[in-house]
């Protein structure tokens, strides 16, 4: 009986589905070659300018004051020094780990015969 009543309710819950037609629509959207909103086109040469920015001042925030460039070092260095990573470690590499095998004491096998 419940088993029934479980497909009606899919049945009923799928019938009229609106599911395929909004993926569809979403995916047209992430699909096109060229923006067509005027906003996301905005977005993206904005980005575009940023990125060009950064790279002609060596990849750091672009437009900074010496007053927050600052604080940011502040910021930066007392993070380091929480963590750790003033001592020269690259935290940029995943920590390699060694387990060395455990000397283990030989069992006289033949005693227990």
């Amino acid at each position: 009986m419940n088993t029934s009543k479980l497909v009606v309710a899919a049945q009923r819950t799928f019938k009229n589905s609106t599911i395929p037609y909004r993926n569809f629509g979403f995916c047209s959207v992430l699909m096109a070659k060229t923006p067509t909103d005027p906003i996301q086109k905005l977005f993206l040469e904005k980005l575009k300018e940023y990125a060009k920015l950064s790279s002609a001042q060596g990849n750091k925030l672009v437009d900074i004051s010496p007053e927050k460039q600052k604080e940011y070092d502040e910021s930066l260095n007392n993070l380091k020094k929480q963590y750790g990573a003033d001592k020269g470690d690259d935290f940029t590499k995943f920590p390699t780990f060694s387990f060395p095998e455990p000397k283990l004491d030989p069992i006289n096998m033949e005693e227990r015969s």
